[in-house]
């Protein structure tokens, strides 16, 4: 769990928005350790091979990217006013740390107005992005000079231990899942099966798409395994609507993943006394399997989910052991891949 918690941490204090910042270079560095080698593709996904026998190969799916904004305007006292990159909530803005991705790295904040100075009708509204603004305390001709229209600004990151194998940070979506990911490689790295691997930390998720609908079109693939996070309890949301911290990686039943995928990774999970907790998901994922499966004459695609509290906001928590038990869970599956009719699968 020590290895994970390092690598979690290391994940998500680096900034992947866009083609911008400084991820692809940790995700490098922590293949590269186990003696993986990764490249940079075009398109900012970073991606490694398992070679073998190259009769039949898996794609291993967990984007990269976060959500963050952008520079859209800078006013002549030094105001950074910005646009948002993926689906933020503008209530939780206020207030918040930023990093903004200049000549060099600004910590700024998002300004607002104090209460004190707020009518009675003002404090019951939520101010719209386009109101919302960032301080970086510098005079306002730096500013100009330094930070530039179309410049990233990223939440900023405080990797924080809660209570037993809880974390706290922000990009947990998805670096929680770039992290199971490089657990499953590493320990496949060691095995030996027959199925060429093809990780992908695919880039633009959150907004495109355009990392796992490239390498889907461009791998020689039979098989896909998408890993993202789910949603995780949350008062007044119904049974079915979360999934608990700490009670296994999710597993997704819906018209995207054939029904002999799902019940592998059930009897898989089952065979290694996993908890895992069933997904229902009726039509589109919205995850990057839907940019996998319904790609060139169609690509058998399976979801695993990992928990996650306060989806999209600076603060979302995982629990190390959900992120373990999938790594195990997409590990074994893999092997058992191997041994199973790729015809049957779909």
């Amino acid at each position: 769990m020590e290895y994970l918690d390092v690598l979690l941490g290391k994940l998500t204090q680096a900034i992947g928005i866009g083609y911008g910042g400084d991820i692809p270079d940790v995700i490098t560095e922590a293949l590269k350790a186990e003696n993986i080698e990764a490249v940079v593709a075009q398109d900012g996904s970073i991606s490694a091979h398992l070679r073998r026998s190259g009769k039949h190969g898996v794609m291993l799916a967990c984007h990269v990217d976060e959500i963050g904004y952008m520079v859209s305007r800078i006013d002549d006292a030094g105001r950074i006013f910005f646009s948002e990159i993926g689906g933020a909530d503008v209530r939780i803005l206020p207030g918040q740390e930023v990093t903004v991705l200049g000549k060099k790295r600004y910590r700024g904040y998002i300004g607002v107005k104090p209460p004190h100075l707020l009518g009675k009708e003002e404090r019951k509204i939520v101010l719209p992005l386009e109101e919302l603004f960032i301080d970086v305390g510098l005079n306002p001709g730096v500013v100009k000079r330094d930070i530039g229209v179309g410049d990233y600004i990223a939440f900023a990151a405080k990797y924080s231990k809660l209570q037993g194998d809880l974390r706290a940070v922000k990009s947990l979506d998805n670096r929680a899942s770039v992290a199971c990911g490089i657990m499953a490689l590493r320990e496949l790295a060691k095995k030996d099966h027959g199925l060429d691997v093809y990780f992908v930390a695919t880039s633009q998720e959150e907004f495109t798409g355009l990392g796992a609908r490239t390498h889907a079109y461009k791998l020689p693939l039979d098989y896909a395994i998408v890993v993202d996070v789910s949603h995780a309890e949350h008062p007044d949301l119904k049974e079915h609507e979360y999934f608990p911290l700490n009670s296994g990686p999710t597993i997704v039943r819906g018209a995207t993943v054939p029904a002999k995928m799902y019940n592998l990774l059930v009897a898989v999970a089952k065979e290694l006394e996993i908890p895992y907790q069933i997904e229902p998901v009726p039509s589109r994922t919205a995850t990057d399997a839907d940019d996998i499966a319904f790609n060139r004459e169609g690509i058998p695609t399976c979801v695993v989910g990992i928990p996650l509290r306060y989806m999209h906001t600076p603060v979302e928590i995982v629990s190390l052991k959900d992120i373990e038990r999938a790594a195990r869970l997409i590990t074994r599956f893999i092997e058992r891949l191997e041994n199973s009719s790729i015809h049957e699968l779909t």
